[in-house]
């Protein structure tokens, strides 16, 4: 997608100087499966999917902040709380200094006018049964806004500004394409004259080209209305096409917020880098570059890791600091511990015969050696191939407690012992590797980095 067009806001530098609009602090989503009356009865508990969890952000008047992540992180629903579309577990969300979840009656239906929402699917979003003129006067109609014939000189107004035309007042949605359905719910969104818009994938569902058209246009409504952005998408293209800071988050939680081009430049999260190597680059200079994929599946939000969420996959995971062990051999243990705790094992592809935890004593070296070499796929040092032998061994004779004891006690990671918090400057990152203090602490007095653990 072409990147020509206006330019982002430049924001200040010192935070003193900013004045945020909205400010979201400790804000939590969790939905709970197997809470309904039936499942109390029958003695189940109930389970949290941890959609959002704990996120804290500032949005600064005027700005554009980009909300990247994979599908499934919690993007959509962190966007949807926060416009109080969704009731929040926990947490607080002040817009223009009020506070979101206390409002009530005429001050709900204030900040209704004041924050608005531009949703991902222009097939969807819009009601087939109502006219586009029906559908941009509809919030005018809801609030009392003016007279009749104001709205529909406000109407008018909207398309024509959105690049439509108010001769089309009296068409239906299924008349339009995607990129002109898109516009008119930008023309609703704007009806009531919000200073805050959540742009939720806006243009995920619209051609490449017509992509650029919609970005282009909401930086030149942007720029005329003195309208604030949270832009939500997974494409980041976009996302340093119009912002001026990113939030990158993952597994409901913010690993990292930086300056838009400072974070493309230099992004300090093992997972932010992932992300930026996943970009298709258009130069053919960079044809043979090496690309760092993220290994492995996004864990589940119902039990989601201890520690840091992204340590399951991250390239750069602490070893305990007496182990000298390259990346990819570690990586390579805590997979295998991975697979031993979610007792995702089996013998039947070495010997069917074989039961876990119940081997017999003079069988359980051959098992655990066989084990190893259909598990393993890389040579590991003398002392660690022992410790997983050893492991495998109890595996075989002992059962899975025993075995995974074992590892955990030998390569247990400050990474899943405690969770990295998000600092407060200019550009924080949720990593071990970069906390400013207490560097001694999560790596046993060595000076450890990404390239380090490279």
């Amino acid at each position: 997608m072409s990147t020509d067009g206006p330019e982002s806001t430049s924001m200040p530098s010192d935070s003193a100087e900013r004045d945020p609009l909205v400010q979201v602090d400790g804000l939590r989503k969790y939905f709970w499966e197997n809470d309904s009356v039936v499942d109390r009865l029958l003695g189940g508990d109930p389970v949290a999917v941890k959609a959002v969890d704990g996120i804290s952000f500032d949005v600064y008047r005027g700005e554009t902040l980009g909300l990247v992540g994979e599908s499934g992180c919690g993007k959509s629903t962190a966007g949807e709380t926060l416009l109080r579309l969704q009731e929040p577990t926990e947490g607080s969300v002040h817009v223009d200094g009020k506070s979101v979840y206390d409002l009530e009656g005429a001050d709900l239906t204030a900040f209704r006018r004041q924050a608005q929402v531009v949703f991902q699917d222009p097939f969807s979003s819009l009601d087939p049964r109502m006219t586009i003129g029906e559908i941009v006067r509809q919030p005018l109609d809801i609030h009392d806004v003016g007279t009749p014939e104001e709205r529909l000189e406000r109407v008018s107004d909207l398309l024509e500004r959105v690049g439509l035309s108010a001769d089309q007042l009296e068409r239906y949605p299924h008349e339009f394409s995607g990129g002109q359905r898109q516009r008119i719910g930008i023309a609703r969104a704007l009806a009531l004259e919000p200073d805050f818009l959540v742009l939720d994938e806006p243009t995920s569902a619209l051609d490449v080209s017509v992509q650029a058209q919609v970005l282009n246009l909401l930086a030149e409504l942007q720029s005329e209305f003195d309208l604030t952005y949270l832009l939500i998408s997974h494409n980041l293209s976009v996302i340093r096409h119009i912002c001026d800071r990113v939030a990158v988050m993952y597994l409901g939680e913010l690993v990292e917020i930086g300056p838009v081009e400072e974070l493309f430049a230099d992004p300090k999260h093992p997972y932010t880098k992932a992300l930026l190597e996943s970009v298709p680059r258009a130069s053919t200079d960079e044809r043979e570059r090496d690309r760092e994929t993220i290994s492995g599946d996004v864990p589940s939000p119902r039990d989601p890791p201890s520690g840091c969420r992204f340590r399951t996959r991250c390239p750069a995971v602490i070893p305990p600091a007496d182990l000298e062990v390259d990346q990819p051999a570690y990586r390579a243990i805590m997979d295998l511990r991975g697979r031993l705790e979610r007792r995702d094992v089996s013998f039947e592809s070495i010997d069917e015969t074989a039961e876990i935890g119940s081997v017999p004593d003079a069988d359980v070296s051959r098992v655990a050696s066989a084990l190893k070499s259909h598990l393993l796929d890389r040579e590991l040092p003398q002392e660690d191939d022992d410790v997983v032998e050893e492991a495998l061994s109890r595996l075989a004779g002992d059962g899975w407690e025993a075995a995974t004891d074992l590892l955990r006690i030998r390569y247990e990671s400050v990474c899943e012992q405690r969770r990295p918090e998000l600092g407060a400057e200019d550009h924080p990152v949720a990593c071990h590797l970069y906390e400013a203090s207490g560097a001694s602490d999560t790596t046993g007095g060595r000076d450890r980095s990404p390239e380090t653990l490279d």
